[in-house]
């Protein structure tokens, strides 16, 4: 409980100066346009690739990794496809849905509540492994495709690729892993310091965001979509994680651990994401905010049912 908790008021502190500084003005009318571009350009990628070589390949290749893509891609699947089949919705309404209803927060709430709920912050590397080298390229693809180029081609894939640093540094990072190669310290230092500024900027923006905005208001037309974003988030994932756990051979706490991950709410990166394109902000930074408070419900029952 203790743990949870902890890993929530990290979290939330962080939010809350954000919005103190858009409530004063502090940052002046840019700020937020500022941080989410100073995030997505330069700060993220950054991080992906310091987080990407600092692992090693049987982390990239783990079961618990296996866990977290499998249950992932699988409900954002799922959603994308219910959406489409039930609703007219279609584009980057329909795209920032299964988005939001299937990344998790796993870094700025990954680590606080692997350290604090698991005990040992590698618990919350797969995951993360997962999305910087996976989910995310794949997603900020679709939505480049969906909001900003629509033509087929080679020509439109590969305009879409370069203009994604996100995608270049998994890129970069994966094949470095890969390798085996061992970058000097005073090469990395200047890379880290630009990753440590991404989790604090998104958290910092995603405070801004709330200043003077009405959640879950009707006239923005999302509330249907965000509350199957949060259902999915905060329900499917879990339950689809135990099954494949189940299924991969995993029991006791080693179930437990990755089920925990994929329980975590929807990251703050998302709403970045959304900022970035002009894609449904709203409807990212609303899921951001229901399952942020959600989760802590969502964790003490997995905890009650499957902790060891």
């Amino acid at each position: 409980m203790s743990g949870v908790l902890a890993g929530f008021f990290i979290v939330w502190a962080m939010i809350g100066v954000g919005w103190v500084a858009g409530r004063t003005g502090v940052l002046g009318p840019h700020g937020r346009y500022v941080l989410n571009r100073a995030t997505f350009f330069i700060a993220s990628p950054a991080l992906i690739l310091v987080g990407l070589l600092g692992s090693d390949v049987r982390e990239v290749l783990s079961t618990p990794m296996l866990v977290a893509g499998i249950s992932g891609l699988s409900t954002g699947a799922i959603v994308l496809g219910a959406v489409a089949l039930l609703t007219r919705r279609r584009g980057a309404d329909l795209v920032m849905t299964a988005i939001s209803g299937s990344v998790v927060n796993g870094a700025n709430m990954g680590f606080p509540i692997a350290a604090y709920v698991l005990g040992d912050i590698s618990h919350a590397l797969p995951v993360i492994l997962f999305q910087q080298a996976v989910y995310t390229p794949l997603y900020l693809f679709v939505l480049h495709r969906v909001t900003v180029d629509s033509s087929p081609g080679l020509g439109g894939v590969l305009r879409s690729v370069v203009a994604n640093p996100t995608i270049i540094a998994s890129a970069i990072g994966l094949l470095l892993v890969l390798l085996g190669a061992r970058i000097p310290e005073v090469v990395l230092e200047p890379v880290q310091s630009l990753a440590d500024m991404a989790i604090p900027a998104m958290l910092l923006a995603y405070g801004l965001s709330l200043h003077g905005s009405r959640p879950l208001a009707k006239d923005d037309g999302y509330r249907g979509l965000i509350a199957v974003a949060s259902g999915s988030k905060l329900l499917l994932m879990p339950v689809i994680a135990v099954g494949v756990g189940l299924l991969l051979g995993l029991r006791g706490a080693s179930l437990y651990e990755v089920v925990v991950m994929a329980a975590l709410p929807t990251a703050q990166n998302v709403y970045v994401a959304a900022a970035r394109y002009s894609a449904s902000e709203n409807l990212a930074r609303d899921t951001v905010l229901i399952t942020t408070i959600g989760t802590v419900l969502v964790l003490l029952v997995i905890s009650a049912v499957l902790g060891v």
